[in-house]
This record gives structure tokens, C-alpha cells and sequence, in this order.
């Protein structure tokens, strides 16, 4: 499957149509692994590079309520893929006390690989889906109106254009972390517009390729 994956463009017009042909296979990352039970002993576990189902992806991204109202299918423009299983591999130094128990904390030679084990989503939308015009990432508020959604490994964000455009400009780091350094999932022709406006250089080289298996799964990889 691999030899034969495509770069192409697919909508939510094309996620539903996979979805509802029961077709939808899985979405891996360039960054992060998750193991998967083989057998009853844990040591047995198969290694995969991380991945999420996208029929979850879908259910979610569909099923999902903000301000207790659903998020309108044909007004989502794009789900853009984000955050550390997306971005360039990278890596932390160790650390360790310097007595062992006690004294500072000191950096140590080694090199930390940060393995992510979730995966960020930006769901965009053509209107505000919140009165808010720019978006705190982390606030109560908006987690309990529904705009962050934490399940299974997914973690969906929401932005409106308009809340996207000024958040980019106010420093929301959401908006610009997507933006820049995200991977475009499923988008129609209004994310151009979208692009265009926003206006931000792109720091990244990821894409992400897509095929179907042997018996008509659709798989995607970022890489």
C-alpha cells in the first residue's frame, strides 16, 4: 500500500462517503508509536507508528457539540492535523538531581525523544461557533462550552474564520501552531480563501499522502 500512496485533496463531502460506505481505516503520524495486545502477555504487543481510526476521527468531529448546539457539516472548510505528532521530531535534554535525592536540578547529556500520544485536530468553521472573537488555548471557559474535546486519542480544537484570522494576529498559539505547522487533513475549496487571508508563512514541510487497501479501507500518512 505504501508504493501506491497518492498526495490528493479529500472534503468532508469525501470523509462522509467513506464513512457511510463503512471504509474508513486509519491515520498515521511521522511522530510517536502505540502497541496493540498480540496474545495475552504484554510483551507480545505489536509496534505501530501512532495512529487514530478516522471512522473515530469522524464520529467525533460529527457528534461533537459546542455551546449545545452540533457543529454544521458543510460549514466545516478543514480539519488540520497539528502539535508534536505532526511538527519535526524533536527532542529534550535529560535531566537528574545534582546529589542524587537532593541540590539543583542539572541537564545531563542525554537526548529525550518526546513521543506524542495523541493527536491535535483543528476543526475550522466558516462561522464563530462562540461570541469570543480571539480564543484562549487553555481556558475553563471554552472547555466547558464545548470548544476543546479530549476521546481516544483525539483531541479536537474548533476556530471560526474570523476567530482564526484575529488569533493569528493576537498570538494564539492554536491558530499559528496549525497554521504553520500543520497538515490539512479534509478541506474544500473555501480553505484557500482561508489561506489567503490569513497570510502566514508555512514552516513546514509535512503532507500527507493518501490510499486504499486491498479490500477498500482508506489509509492516510503524514509525512
Amino acid at each position: 500500500m505504501n508504493n501506491t500512496m497518492v498526495e490528493t485533496n479529500l472534503s468532508m463531502k469525501d470523509f462522509t462517503h467513506y464513512f457511510n460506505q463503512k471504509r474508513l481505516g486509519r491515520l498515521y503520524f511521522p511522530n510517536g508509536y502505540c502497541k496493540i495486545p498480540n496474545g495475552l502477555i504484554a510483551e507480545n504487543a505489536d509496534i505501530f507508528d501512532f495512529f487514530v481510526t478516522l471512522s473515530d476521527l469522524y464520529k467525533l468531529v460529527c457528534g461533537w457539540r459546542i455551546n449545545k448546539t452540533l457543529v454544521p457539516l458543510h460549514d466545516i472548510i478543514a480539519v488540520i492535523a497539528f502539535g508534536s505528532a505532526v511538527r519535526p521530531p524533536y527532542i529534550k535534554k535529560g535531566t537528574r538531581r545534582k546529589y542524587y535525592f537532593f541540590g539543583p536540578v542539572v541537564k545531563t547529556g542525554k537526548q529525550i525523544f518526546i513521543q506524542p500520544s495523541d493527536g491535535d485536530f483543528l476543526v475550522i468553521t466558516g462561522r464563530n461557533l462562540m461570541r469570543e472573537e480571539i480564543l484562549e488555548p487553555e481556558s475553563i471557559e471554552t472547555y466547558d462550552c464545548g470548544t476543546w474535546i479530549e476521546k481516544g486519542g483525539i483531541h479536537l480544537v474548533n476556530r471560526g474564520v474570523k476567530q482564526l484570522l484575529k488569533g493569528v494576529k493576537a498570538n494564539d498559539t492554536v491558530s499559528i501552531s496549525a497554521m504553520q505547522e500543520g497538515v490539512p487533513i479534509f478541506f474544500d475549496e473555501r480553505f484557500s480563501d482561508v489561506i489567503t487571508q490569513i497570510d502566514i508563512k508555512r514552516t513546514t514541510s509535512r503532507k500527507i499522502l493518501w490510499d486504499e487497501n486491498n479490500k477498500g479501507f482508506l489509509f492516510g500518512r503524514i509525512c
